[in-house]
């Protein structure tokens, strides 16, 4: 999830927790905290591109090391901060607990995690929520704002707190609901239109949970379509993109695409653009695929030596303005009615 979610989230546990305790120091703690995991970022400054990509939500997001983390800093914190209302065990709790939030919501994602790194590179997915989703942010920030700019109450604060956390967690239960009934409906729609597959998954398209991408999985390549939960019809119109993995033949021996692979989890298609070779991870989606079945993969990493693929990923490759891609994205959850 995004850094804003993981923050409202962290600050709304360590209100519940040791709130009436310390305060608002709780929220801070909390806040801060939660976004430990992704200290992986700073691995740009020491790995290439494609490590880079297979490092984000590795081992810093693995029960090893949030329990390890948890621990340690639960027993240094009680020296760094003099606190005779909070002991190791509870700074430990509140620690834990807020990392485990972490992990929690960035496992809905489609990204993948290596949550038993380092002992198995598996990554873990459920592709059940948006990296960064409005219906889910809002709830926890009005019940954290409360306890945090208004006057400290406990019954008050916690009540408003408590309501944040409980509408948000239902919404992640809403979007796991919907996510197993998109899935039957769009791969229904496959088999009617007997299009041959291995395997399907569906995955939220941006800032929702209501307008959905499906794709499929097979050597030869894939099938792509989208379906609102608003529309009128259950058949899928779905579009062919060839895999064409006889272009990797030159990288084969490469550590770069051994790593892409990984991350991909053999979700891609190679495509070619004048000289230039991307290997597109399918599982980001496109960026208006809704539009324009051509339209470009949100992870598209180029291949060519030297290339610069800082951003290989980037959801915000807009051809029109982002009004009109909002317009546009808006449109199409209402649904198609025909």
């Amino acid at each position: 999830m995004d850094t804003l979610t993981h923050t409202l989230l962290g600050a709304a546990i360590g209100e519940a927790i040791l709130g009436k305790k310390i305060g608002r120091k709780a929220i801070f703690y909390g806040a801060l905290i939660s976004n430990l995991p992704d200290m992986d970022v700073l691995g740009v400054f020491f790995l290439s591109d494609s490590q880079q990509l297979l490092f984000h939500r590795g081992i810093t997001h693995s029960f090893f090391f949030i329990i390890l983390i948890s621990i340690l800093l639960g027993w240094l914190t009680q020296f760094w901060i003099k606190d005779d209302r909070v002991n190791w065990m509870s700074w430990t709790k509140l620690f834990f607990i807020t990392l485990l939030s972490h992990l929690l919501l960035d496992s809905l994602t489609c990204y993948g995690m290596g949550i038993f790194e380092p002992f198995s590179n598996y990554r873990l997915s459920f592709n059940t929520i948006f990296v960064a989703d409005p219906f889910y942010t809002l709830p926890l920030l009005v019940g954290v704002l409360v306890p945090f700019i208004g006057k400290r109450d406990s019954k008050r604060t916690l009540k408003w707190n408590t309501i944040g956390l409980i509408i948000s967690s239902f919404y992640l239960i809403f979007t796991i609901l919907i996510h197993n009934y998109v899935l039957q409906v769009m791969e229904q729609s496959m088999k009617e239109q007997e299009l041959s597959f291995d395997h399907f998954t569906v995955t939220p398209t941006p800032l929702n949970t209501f307008f959905w991408m499906g794709y499929s999985y097979d050597k030869e390549g894939t099938w792509i379509g989208y379906y609102s939960i608003f529309d009128k019809t259950k058949k899928i119109d779905y579009f062919r993109v060839d895999r064409k993995d006889s272009l990797l033949i030159p990288y084969k021996k490469d550590e770069m695409l051994k790593n892409l692979k990984q991350l991909s989890n053999g979700n891609f298609v190679i495509t070619k653009d004048d000289s230039n070779l991307y290997f597109n991870d399918i599982r980001f989606g496109q960026v208006s695929g809704w539009n324009n079945a051509n339209d470009s993969f949100a992870l598209s990493y180029n291949l060519n030596k030297n290339a610069d693929n800082k951003r290989a990923l980037n959801r915000l490759k807009y051809k029109e303005s982002t009004y009109d891609w909002l317009v546009s994205l808006i449109n199409r959850i209402k649904g198609k009615q025909h």
